[in-house]
């Protein structure tokens, strides 16, 4: 296993804006930096963002084209309530200019974390932790859950639908279907900041021996499925933080 990269327990709370007076006071003087710069700013430097003009079912990003709003550290800056997607295929985070139809996309080694929808996510470079990418952090106590998607851009000689790579056009009937394939991948992160795969309910659950019979009836209790993984983690991190 690769070092391990670890982020202080603070850095959540700055990212959600939970912030003490002095934290405060810094993020309003860099939001109103960061409002002058506008798109001059370090941040709207960098490559374009990939096009995929190829028509496929499904889409390259994290979830769906939409932008939603969040805060980023990009080179050692914060920037707040700034239009955010991720490119799954390539894995590389976007930046929509404010002032145009631009996107720029940067590396995971240049973004060390940033919230998108209320989540957060932190990036690993090619020497990171855990393979190079952008991954979901679950849980917000000493342990937590790294969630990474990968979106690869396939073909199949039958058209693929279904869960979840999304649309079809029912006037496009080519000879090879193109889709975006996903994949996700799990790792736990322990009280040390040691990662280890994750594949299922099972193994998470028997991370806690001696509690797998209170979290199965917690599970249950929540009315949550086995496959409903990412919830199932989120509520076990919960009940064994305490």
């Amino acid at each position: 296993m690769k070092r391990t990269q670890r982020f202080p327990g603070g850095l959540l709370a700055l990212l959600l804006c939970c912030l003490p007076l002095n934290a405060q006071t810094h993020m309003e003087e860099a939001q109103d930096f960061q409002k002058t710069a506008g798109d001059r700013s370090i941040l709207y430097r960098g490559e374009q963002a990939a096009s995929y003009l190829s028509l496929a079912n499904g889409n390259p990003y994290w979830n769906n084209a939409e932008f939603q709003n969040g805060n980023i550290v990009f080179e050692g800056n914060t920037y707040y309530d700034v239009p955010l997607n991720i490119d799954a295929n390539i894995q590389r985070v976007l930046v929509h200019l404010a002032n145009g139809p631009f996107v720029i996309s940067h590396a995971p080694a240049l973004v060390p974390t940033f919230t998108m929808g209320g989540r957060l996510f932190a990036g690993f470079g090619p020497d990171g932790a855990l393979p190079e990418g952008f991954y979901e952090i679950i849980g917000e106590g000493r342990e937590q859950v790294y969630k990474q998607v990968r979106k690869l851009l396939s073909s199949s000689l039958m058209d693929v639908n279904g869960d979840p790579i999304g649309y079809v056009d029912a006037n496009y009937r080519p000879d090879i279907f193109k889709y975006f394939a996903i994949e996700r991948s799990y790792y736990f992160r322990d009280k040390d900041g040691n990662f280890s795969p994750l594949k299922n309910l099972r193994q998470l659950l028997n991370r806690y021996p001696d509690r797998k019979k209170e979290l199965r009836k917690a599970i249950k209790a929540a009315g949550l499925r086995t496959k409903e993984f990412d919830a199932c983690c989120e509520l076990v991190l919960k009940l064994t933080d305490r």
